[in-house]
């Protein structure tokens, strides 16, 4: 709840297409559109903020994904996608858990990959350095 995506940078992907970039929102079950359409050999930066999506003030982006649809072996990243969040009222030193999974049906079994990982947030010194002297 205290981590708010800001933006989006898709990055580009090793297999010619088109895909799409969908999202959740805390109490609801359906993904909204964030982009159509888009190109794998094309990076976009697209506003994520709460304003830019038009979300109520209770609302916030509680899941991301990037729909491919029909992929080959051996698709990949070729530029990574990067997603910009700000963190709101969390304390230096605190942490919180990122979790991003990729799946597929692949020899008509659903295969599935998890990756977990940790992000510290880190404040500014306090107080803040001085300069110009």
């Amino acid at each position: 709840a205290q981590v708010r995506l800001e933006q989006v940078v898709t990055g580009t992907w090793n297999f010619p297409g088109v895909y799409k970039i969908v999202y959740k929102v805390n109490g609801t079950g359906d993904y909204r559109t964030l982009a159509d359409n888009l190109s794998t050999s094309q990076t976009y930066t697209l506003a994520a903020s709460p304003a830019a999506l038009g979300l109520a003030a209770n609302e916030r982006v509680t899941e991301i994904m990037f729909v491919f649809g029909q992929a080959p072996a051996g698709f990949a990243q070729v530029e990574a996608p990067v997603l910009y969040c700000t963190s709101v009222g969390l304390a230096a030193g605190s942490s919180f858990v990122n979790v991003a999974d990729v799946g597929g049906v692949y020899n008509g079994q659903w295969v599935q990959a998890v990756s977990r990982w940790v992000t510290t947030v880190y404040g500014k010194p306090e107080p803040l350095p001085r300069t110009g002297y």
